[in-house]
């Protein structure tokens, strides 16, 4: 009989030991937080959050009228970040878009080549988190119109809408429109293309270079040259190029 009740005993400790176990794991999955307009104030959610930006912004948007945002983005970039835009047709003409101001500001934007809309409304920011839903980036969806925006950390989700993006950016990309708002925001229009010249190349040994190395030849920001130094310092070296994937911000885009 005691027997029977050490086994009971340990059998309801392993139970809850699991349960407990689950629950840990659970509660470190991936993350999505919901805001929504009207009463969260998303613009502010977003803004922070591309001041947070350390490598990349990719952004597919359908409108794009809010100023607040555009200029976010512009400090974004002079810090190092790569910023890359995919608009609509619509906001070549669109007398509220902002897309002349983001090519103003330099930033490298394409419009779409669908011929009826181009829908999408998401952001990824660094490979580590996914902005998305209804609200698009306008001043009327944060102070007029009933939206939601959500904040996605998981990983399979992000690469998922990173591919498609991707395939927007190189595979639906109309030269001509891009040309016209170019041209709208009176901006030289230059497109990268095969015959082009090459710009000149620079080289830098990855074990070797100093942060300020890093963050002037590959054009990073200091945080992203930061974390280059510590996973040298924790591998004691790169081998091959494999090993900087160990940090999600990157990608293979801008670093052959």
């Amino acid at each position: 009989m005691n027997y029977l009740k050490r086994n009971t005993k340990f059998s309801i400790l392993a139970f809850l030991i699991i349960v407990l176990s689950i629950a840990i794991s659970v509660s470190t999955l991936a993350k999505t937080e919901v805001y929504f307009s009207l009463y969260d104030n998303p613009q502010k959610t977003i803004i922070k959050n591309i001041n947070g930006a350390e490598t990349f912004i990719n952004i597919a948007m359908y409108t794009f009228t809010d100023k607040e945002i555009a200029l976010s983005l512009a400090n974004a970039q002079k810090k190092g970040v790569k910023v890359r835009v995919y608009l609509d047709r619509s906001q070549r003409e669109s007398p509220y878009s902002i897309s002349r101001l983001l090519v103003q500001e330099g930033l490298k934007v394409r419009i779409s080549s669908n011929n009826y809309i181009m829908h999408n409304k998401f952001a990824i920011i660094d490979n580590r988190l996914l902005l998305t839903g209804s609200y698009n980036w306008t001043f009327a969806a944060n102070n007029k119109n009933d939206e939601n925006l959500l904040i996605i950390d998981d990983p399979e989700i992000i690469a998922r809408y990173q591919n498609q993006f991707e395939k927007l950016w190189f595979e639906k990309y109309s030269l001509e429109r891009t040309g016209q708002l170019f041209q709208k925001a009176k901006v030289d229009f230059s497109p990268v293309s095969t015959t082009s010249p090459k710009p000149e190349v620079q080289t830098i040994n990855i074990n070797t270079a100093s942060q300020d190395a890093l963050v002037k030849v590959l054009q990073i920001t200091e945080p992203l040259a930061q974390k280059i130094i510590a996973l040298r310092g924790e591998l004691g070296r790169f081998k091959e190029t494999q090993d900087l994937l160990q940090l999600p911000e990157l990608t293979t885009l801008e670093w052959e």
